[in-house]
């Protein structure tokens, strides 16, 4: 089998168990116990010169990288979540039980932007999946910022 192929198998693997686990430990009823998220602040250099800054809840447990930002009203512009990993992996999300688009900017080791997804629809059960492997991602109301690809994220988290 060629190697392409063997890739293109592990791929689909990955995409079919991000969807398990999404499934999996997505709250089944109202009686899910809350999530608590630390927030933490950060900045983004635009452009590599405009500082913005941005207040995230962190998600760096599988429950909370699970939960995201379901079920929460809204958002300001300046608010969002950081998603954490201990490696670089390809990265699948969904929108289901969200109440506003976003956009989604996976990140590298270093916190530079990667990979951009625009304009995740709200309520969308459809998969979002990298193609590069990512280590952080962060999510932030869509249609808000400039942020571009090469543009970095400066927090205390991205010095793990």
């Amino acid at each position: 089998m060629s190697k392409i192929l063997k890739n293109m198998k592990l791929d689909i693997i990955r995409l079919i168990l991000g969807y398990f686990l999404i499934i999996s430990f997505s709250p089944i009823s109202s009686n899910a116990s809350v999530i608590v998220f630390e927030e933490i602040v950060c900045e983004i250099k635009i452009n590599k010169k405009n500082k913005t800054m941005f207040f995230l809840d962190v998600a760096d447990t599988s429950e909370k990288r699970n939960y995201g930002l379901m079920n929460r009203e809204s958002i300001t512009s300046n608010s969002g979540m950081l998603f954490i990993w201990k490696n670089l992996q390809k990265r699948t999300f969904w929108m289901k039980n969200t109440n506003f688009d976003l956009d989604l900017f996976f990140l590298d080791k270093e916190g530079h932007v990667i990979e951009i997804y625009k304009k995740a629809k709200a309520y969308s059960e459809d998969i979002i999946y990298s193609k590069i492997k990512a280590m952080f991602v962060l999510e932030l109301k869509a249609s808000q910022h400039q942020i571009k690809k090469g543009d970095k994220l400066n927090c205390g988290y991205l010095k793990m």
